[in-house]
């Protein structure tokens, strides 16, 4: 029998998830694919990754009378933007349901569903890149960073990988020594200053792929690694500072997400900063993942 299905997607800069829905149904549909970043890897790109998830889980759960989706999108944060992936998206699926209705929306705004509902606070967000993202009691949004990674995306896995790549340049140059020189020569072959320079601008490594091991040098003791976590943590901070001092509006609570906070070393580091920054505030990890509140935003539309 035809019944109602939500799916919520979050399209984040290296990897998409996705959670779907059947009203009436206890059980829940969840797939992983491909990452994609709408300013990096333009609309077709996040298209062609949301349309191949989206008729994976679709099978499984036919005849659908009414098919809803919310999708949260890396670096969509104009409404322009959202508004042309929303039209392609619905044209996409306008024969998979009796009826379709689809809302894209930054990736922050379902971050921020699954920490607060719809109550006001903020979410600082550190993945691949970062953002500060918040909500007045008034209902207005608000945001600090998020420009990405040539401007910012301090105490992101892309900042704190690059951050480690500079260290150990620095090591080549007679700067202070670091262990991580040695853990990027057993992990990624960087032997010397061609092999740094190869592995950066030649094979064009990802940076964000560093910032595991820059945590768990710091972890171990380097003073150079721990260094570079306190000082990205303390950007981030500082961001969440600005956001919260410039409103006067959102209620003082801090929840953190992305894919940084699941090493609890560096959601620990971060912690500490957002508390030495904001002692006034509540700080605490979400251990939910933001596309929990890409699917709440989608069953809304059968409410």
């Amino acid at each position: 029998m035809p019944a109602r299905l939500a799916i919520g997607l979050d399209v984040g800069g290296s990897t998409t998830r996705l959670l779907a829905e059947r009203e009436n149904r206890a059980d829940r549909t969840e797939r992983r694919g491909p990452g994609a970043n709408l300013q990096r890897d333009g609309r077709e790109a996040v298209v062609r990754v949301l349309r191949t998830m989206i008729r994976e889980v679709l099978p499984s759960h036919r005849p659908v009378a009414q098919l809803a989706v919310c999708v949260g999108v890396a670096g969509a944060g104009r409404s322009d933007e959202q508004r042309a992936l929303t039209d392609r998206l619905r044209q996409e699926a306008m024969d998979e349901a009796g009826a379709v209705a689809v809302e894209v929306v930054h990736d922050a705004c379902i971050a921020l569903e699954t920490a607060f509902g719809e109550e006001s606070g903020v979410v600082v967000i550190a993945g691949t890149g970062s953002l500060v993202f918040g909500r007045a009691r008034e209902g207005g949004t608000h945001r600090a960073g998020g420009w990405g990674n040539r401007l910012g995306d301090a105490g992101s896995g892309y900042a704190v990988g690059r951050a480690g790549l500079r260290a150990v340049a620095a090591a080549f140059d007679g700067g202070p020594a670091t262990v991580l020189r040695a853990r990027m020569q057993e992990q990624h072959g960087i032997e010397d200053r061609d092999g740094l320079l190869r592995w950066v601008y030649q094979d064009e490594g990802e940076l964000q792929r560093l910032a595991p091991l820059v945590v768990d040098t710091a972890a171990a003791g380097d003073t150079v690694a721990t260094e570079i976590l306190v000082s990205q943590a303390a950007e981030l901070a500082k961001q969440a500072a600005w956001l919260l001092g410039g409103t006067g509006d959102i209620a003082p609570r801090i929840a953190m997400l992305g894919g940084m906070l699941r090493n609890e070393y560096y959601a620990q580091v971060l912690r500490r900063a957002l508390g030495e920054r904001l002692p006034g505030a509540s700080v605490e990890a979400v251990r939910r993942a933001p596309v929990v509140g890409a699917l709440r935003r989608a069953r809304r539309v059968w409410e």
